[in-house]
């Protein structure tokens, strides 16, 4: 199997997964039925985007490549808890000027 079709196999699973009622339903709808359209679209958006991540290094091996070195691993760890930390920072920011 070609990377092609590879990637056209994943992408259509995830698109599946993705379209049933989940979690990601619950909060598309939460945020169109509080915040308007806008809101609900902006959230799908970021839903599609996170999955497209997720997709591409599904698809190119990198959970292999994961798995089997430590030293990346923890690099991806350190990176998603700055990430988070930066969120959080973020989120206290908006919180206190309310």
């Amino acid at each position: 199997m070609d990377i092609i079709q590879g990637l056209i196999l994943i992408s259509s699973i995830h698109l599946l997964a993705a379209a049933s009622p989940g979690p990601d339903f619950v909060l598309v709808s939460q945020q169109t039925l509080s915040n308007g359209k806008k809101a609900g679209l902006m959230c799908s958006i970021g839903i599609a985007l996170g999955l497209s991540i997720h997709i591409t290094y599904s698809a190119f091996g990198l959970a292999t490549v994961i798995a089997n070195s430590s030293s990346a691993l923890w690099a991806i760890k350190i990176l998603g808890g700055g990430y988070l930390f930066t969120l959080v920072l973020k989120g206290l920011k908006q919180s206190l000027r309310i």
